[in-house]
């Protein structure tokens, strides 16, 4: 069975004429003759009667039209589907971020749907910790992740989109909140609360602590930076990390650390084993356009 016989049979089955119906698929009559008698025959029954030189649908041809209907509307939404996919102004991305980004994310979408004629691209926003996006990056879950710079992985590519700073965040009233910068000498006496250990974020300060020979006293371990940022507002400690869309809800004073302050980079991550579709590919070279250096 093929498809050409099931659109000869419904176009056939809608003219209940042989002359008008391959007139209207632009064949000879016996083409269309032939092609529904071995459909007919595949079937083993007749799916067209005559009655007094009249065609007319069998009851076979009766209960099988509207399967015939329903392979060709599914097969036209494949189609439509598979042509959405391949085109770069239309389709889907997976789009994850850490919570940590939410603030510049809407604005960076925003920014690529105005400037490349994007508006019929859909994003679905997966939002979670490094690792758990990683895995989803690497078995096809997600197409596109914004974070930080990774660890060097083979099948990572990425590129560098924006440096993110870092502030030391305190209550209003704290004794540092007047001061328009800070150092790591200013704060060595002063309790945490900092990003658990397991958090990319630790980790990258971390590395600016060993720089400075700083050892914070970090009173708690927090897995989300919203809940450090209510115990600060709590008066339970101060904490050093980015702004992040909720600390709005909260009374607090950010200050930038001094000498060219405190930066973590912020890049666009893919998989560069997995072929991109022109969607996504569009959304790369978009972050290509915009990489700084560094």
């Amino acid at each position: 069975m093929t498809l050409q016989q099931l659109r000869y049979f419904v176009v056939m089955s809608s003219v209940l004429h042989y002359t008008r119906a391959a007139e209207q698929l632009y064949i000879s009559q016996p083409s269309l003759s032939y092609a529904l008698s071995e459909l007919e025959k595949e079937l083993g029954v007749k799916l067209f009667e005559k009655n007094k030189r009249k065609t007319m649908l069998s009851p076979y041809g009766e209960a099988f039209l509207p399967y015939a209907k329903n392979a060709l509307d599914m097969l036209a939404q494949g189609q439509t589907k598979i042509l959405k996919m391949s085109s770069p102004l239309e389709g889907n991305i997976n789009f994850g971020y850490i919570y940590s980004v939410s603030g510049e994310l809407p604005g960076l979408v925003e920014t690529f749907r105005k400037q490349e004629d994007a508006a019929n691209l859909s994003f679905f926003f997966q939002q979670s910790t490094m690792d758990n996006l990683l895995d989803r990056l690497m078995n096809g879950t997600l197409d596109l992740l914004l974070a930080v710079r990774p660890n060097i992985k083979e099948s990572i590519e990425y590129v560098p989109l924006y440096k993110q700073e870092i502030f030391l965040i305190v209550f209003p009233d704290h004794p540092l909140a007047q001061k328009e910068c800070v150092t790591f000498d200013d704060i060595r006496d002063e309790k945490f609360i900092l990003v658990s250990q397991r958090n990319i974020l630790r980790k990258q300060l971390q590395e600016s602590f060993s720089a400075e020979a700083f050892n914070p006293q970090v009173l708690f371990e927090i897995d989300e930076c919203n809940a450090i940022a209510a115990f600060v507002n709590a008066h339970a400690g101060i904490t050093i990390m980015p702004e992040t869309p909720l600390m709005s809800n909260y009374d607090l004073k950010m200050i930038p650390f001094a000498n060219g302050g405190l930066h973590r980079e912020i890049c666009l991550l893919w998989d560069k084993d997995r072929k991109p579709m022109p969607s996504v590919q569009r959304f790369i070279d978009f972050a290509k356009s915009r990489r700084i250096d560094g």
